[in-house]
């Protein structure tokens, strides 16, 4: 197993890619600190790291404010004594709109969601990894932001902002053991993007896989498998890199 005597840290675990990526760092081997904002969200996987026999800590708080962001890593440090790894797990629904039309409220929304969470947790861990000269920051991202999408702007601009973030902060930290990188993905199974009720439209599915030259959707535990090799020992010589995941859907 990848994983076996690692502790990770997996933020909104209910969202985006949580699901997948929880259970494969759990049958990887890891020992699992969950983060999601609303508590009994979390519970279906902690039955999960409990039958794989995995240590798990649940933990709860508004990541965008960086309080609480030191306060989760800091508890996981005093539970574990350690923190391998980070996974910035971050999702918030893009709303199109003309970008004369998105309100203010609106754009520090998702600014907030996509850039200062994984910020603030970003700057949290290494507090923790710079000083053990160890770790691995995996920030879950979009494709979006390589093309830009007409009437996301604000959505676009937050993903950029972190795939931004991981190459200067990748370059920065390599020489200090940690390792940050992002996968960058479109297309992919998961609760927020691409849930089952999309899904299984056939109608609709037809209209998002013909935008696809790989011809279908991914399945969730293969962005999840990814950053599990991201996350493990094998992946010390990726440094800063954003990593795209859609089937060819864009190749920057």
């Amino acid at each position: 197993m990848k994983l076996t005597g690692k502790v990770a840290l997996i933020t909104n675990v209910s969202h985006f890619m949580g699901p997948a990526i929880a259970e494969e760092f759990c049958r990887e081997g890891a020992s699992v600190a969950l983060h999601d904002r609303d508590e009994s969200a979390m519970k279906p996987f902690a039955l999960i790291a409990d039958r794989l026999g995995r240590d798990v800590l649940l933990l709860s708080g508004d990541l965008s404010r960086s309080a609480e962001a030191d306060a989760v890593v800091d508890a996981v440090v005093a539970r574990f004594g350690r923190l391998d790894i980070l996974i910035n797990n971050n999702a918030h629904p893009p709303s199109g709109s003309p970008v004369e039309r998105i309100s203010d409220e609106a754009w520090r929304e998702m600014q907030a969601r996509l850039l200062d969470e994984p910020f603030y947790c970003l700057r949290a861990a290494l507090r923790v990894m710079r000083p053990a000269r160890r770790g691995k920051i995996v920030n879950m991202s979009s494709a979006a932001a390589f093309p830009g999408l007409a009437n996301y702007a604000a959505y676009t601009a937050a993903r950029a902002g972190i795939n931004g973030l991981t190459r200067a902060v990748g370059r920065e930290v390599a020489r200090d053991g940690v390792q940050v990188n992002a996968i960058a993905q479109n297309y992919v199974e998961n609760p927020t993007y691409f849930p089952p009720a999309l899904t299984a439209d056939p109608e609709k599915l037809q209209r998002i896989v013909k935008n696809i030259p790989a011809g279908r959707l991914a399945r969730s535990e293969e962005s999840a498998r990814l950053a599990v090799y991201l996350a493990s020992e094998d992946a010390d010589f990726f440094v800063g890199q954003v990593i795209p995941f859609s089937g060819g859907w864009v190749t920057p």
